[in-house]
């Protein structure tokens, strides 16, 4: 793929609504995408897509999470306000004043505008207060919860970042989901490399559902699948002019992060990546010519779930700016890169290597 094909992509798999426990448009979709290389898909009961290439014993998992932070709808005031829940690790100082989309169980899409109390009436202490999501609302344009009501809004909706997507300069856009979107972007790549290639081993590639409230979906496909070898592809926060180098060290366009470990202290969740595997990818991307970078980060992702469970993992991520807010920051070639990659490690992987890298000594 190209890099329009891949901006392109990336306007599109951005566009699509998929809060967690919600990602139907987006399951859709790359079920679809799939299809077209592959007739060997599944859609499991809580929206995990399943994507088969190769025939073998030896089974190898590739993942990326399908869904994205957002909200839900908790309560509508007399006067036609919605006031909403986290679904996610959200900051809440980027909700303020943000466009969001509201999907009703039909499936429309209502246009709503987050509020906060006018700056021109806020006093001193006020301004000093931390932004608490209590203190938010929606406004969808109703006076009365009938309004609401008429627009088939209710409580347990979904709530997500308003669809855009903008070019920045030298290959950079701007939009939001790049979490994980970029990831699935990378699994349609995937796919495409390997509809006609001829594998001893299996390889699934899979987009999950749930990963921002604790990667739930990964474990169903854990129980169903058993993979010997695991590959997670996320995102990861890149270096800005605030954050230390050394708390955010991948920089964009830089190429995508080979992780070696992760790790969420006050969760006790995260993932120490097979060193085999690390330096397989390494090596994979030396031999390619495909520019990369390294870290440890404090987070956790899909990973944290294929470790607990015993499966050896790797993971390629993708730096991105502006985490988890309604402009995201991401530059394509890094997708691209982190793309090719993973297709020069599936392609000349063998069943042979693939019990090497999963031996601990």
């Amino acid at each position: 793929m190209k890099q329009q094909e891949f901006l392109a992509l990336m306007g599109e798999l951005t566009a699509l609504p998929g809060g967690s426990g919600r990602e139907h448009a987006v399951v859709a979709y790359l079920a679809e995408a799939m299809r077209r290389c592959t007739d060997r898909v599944a859609v499991d009961a809580i929206g995990n897509v399943t994507a088969t290439f190769g025939v073998g014993e030896k089974k190898v998992l590739v993942c990326a999470h399908a869904d994205e932070v957002g909200m839900l709808v908790k309560y509508i005031s007399d006067q036609g306000y919605i006031y909403f829940e986290a679904n996610g690790m959200l900051d809440e100082r980027v909700l303020l004043n943000s466009k969001v989309e509201i999907v009703t169980a039909s499936g429309e899409i209502r246009l709503g505008v987050i509020g906060i109390k006018s700056r021109h009436l806020m006093t001193p202490e006020e301004m000093t207060r931390p932004v608490n999501i209590s203190d938010l609302w929606i406004d969808v344009g109703a006076d009365s919860v009938a309004g609401v009501a008429a627009l088939g809004i209710t409580v347990g909706d979904q709530i997500v970042f308003c669809r855009h997507f903008d070019l920045l300069a030298g290959g950079r856009f701007v939009t939001k989901a790049i979490d994980d979107r970029a990831g699935c972007a990378v699994l349609i790549a995937l796919a495409r490399e390997l509809a006609d290639a001829r594998l001893d081993y299996t390889v699934y590639l899979v987009a999950t559902t749930q990963e921002e409230i604790g990667s739930r979906g990964i474990q169903a496909v854990l129980q169903r699948l058993r993979p010997d070898l695991a590959l997670a592809i996320d995102t990861v926060p890149a270096a800005d002019p605030y954050t230390p180098k050394q708390q955010a060290s991948a920089s964009m366009g830089g190429g995508p992060v080979i992780r070696t470990a992760d790790f969420m202290p006050q969760q006790l969740i995260g993932a120490v990546y097979s060193a085999k595997i690390v330096k397989r990818l390494k090596a994979v991307a030396e031999e390619a010519g495909i520019d990369y970078q390294t870290d440890v980060f404090r987070t956790w992702t899909d990973a944290a779930r294929m470790a607990s469970a015993g499966v050896p993992c790797g993971g390629i991520y993708i730096p991105r700016r502006c985490s988890h807010a309604p402009v995201e920051v991401a530059d394509v070639n890094d997708i691209m890169q982190a793309a090719a990659l993973g297709a020069a490690l599936l392609r000349n992987l063998t069943a042979k290597e693939i019990a090497d890298l999963v031996s601990f000594l």
